[in-house]
């Protein structure tokens, strides 16, 4: 037996296993280590939270009707002819396009058109990789992606909120996107604009925000002209980024009427088995004597 050491009571030697066990931990109490960890959790939380918070501009509404085809073909014709100059739609071929725009595929090649490429092709940028390089240095992002991860009232608020900022390289601004590299392509169509800026907070920072525009020149469209256009392109990203969303909408009430069916025969089956079991004079156990 090791001897550590010897108290008032020499008699009494204290073993090692005694001195560990005895020792008491430098924490205090297991509650008072989860009380510290806890407040330690809220605080990095709550520091974290606030030096990420942004003022967020309010977003305008839109409903995205998928069935309105004039709408869609409209929406096609500006994307496939105007934003796939610098961006992709690689979620799309442009032979999945005519069934979901109401055309036949002669009619689209001669109305919409492949810009060029195969039928069967998926829809890629026409700008070339040099100009790429040159100008953009990375590849604008593709549109299928962009349809996906934002909302139709985002997308719809980013289109129309395009303002002018000289400080920017490209000269605009954008009220949901700051900082944007794209420039404004729309302002010939809609005019030029001007900011509504507010005091607020951008990553937790004193800011100056934008949360809205103002008409600062005419262009070649009413706001109403515009705003229908920009809803048309709307409705074509969502459609090309959610493919089956027609289908589902098809097929939908035809599913929850096979449950609702297949729920209604479940259950007098139920009924009819259990009416025999609980009230027949012949049991099961019964039959064949």
């Amino acid at each position: 037996m090791a001897v550590l050491s010897i108290g008032k009571d020499c008699t009494k030697p204290i073993r090692r296993d005694q001195a560990m066990t005895t020792k008491k931990s430098p924490f205090g109490r297991p509650g008072a280590l989860a009380a510290l960890a806890a407040s330690l959790a809220v605080f990095t939380c709550g520091a974290a939270r606030a030096s990420v918070a942004s003022t967020q501009p309010p977003l305008k509404p839109i409903t995205v009707n998928l069935q309105d085809k004039a709408a869609l073909r409209n929406g096609a014709l500006y994307v496939l002819h105007m934003c796939v100059a610098c961006h992709s739609l690689q979620g799309a071929r442009y032979s999945s396009l005519p069934r979901m725009l109401g055309l036949s595929e002669s009619a689209f090649k001669q109305v919409i058109g492949t810009n060029g490429h195969h039928y069967h092709d998926t829809i890629t940028t026409s700008m070339p990789p040099a100009i790429i390089d040159a100008f953009a240095k990375i590849p604008p992002p593709d549109l299928t992606d962009i349809a996906r991860r934002h909302s139709p009232a985002w997308l719809f608020t980013y289109l129309t909120s395009f303002y002018v900022d000289p400080s920017r390289p490209n000269g605009v601004n954008n009220v949901v996107f700051n900082n944007v590299a794209m420039p404004d392509v729309f302002a010939p169509l809609q005019g030029l604009q001007k900011p509504r800026m507010v005091e607020g907070l951008r990553y937790g920072s004193p800011a100056k925000v934008a949360i809205g525009v103002e008409p600062l020149t005419k262009g070649s469209m009413t706001p109403a002209q515009f705003d229908r256009t920009a809803r048309d392109i709307v409705e074509f990203l969502y459609a090309v980024a959610h493919p089956h969303q027609q289908e589902r909408a098809r097929l939908g009430p035809w599913i929850i009427g096979l449950f609702v069916v297949l729920s209604i025969l479940t259950y007098l089956l139920y009924k009819l088995y259990w009416r025999r079991v609980d009230t027949s004079e012949e049991r099961w156990w019964r039959v064949g004597r």
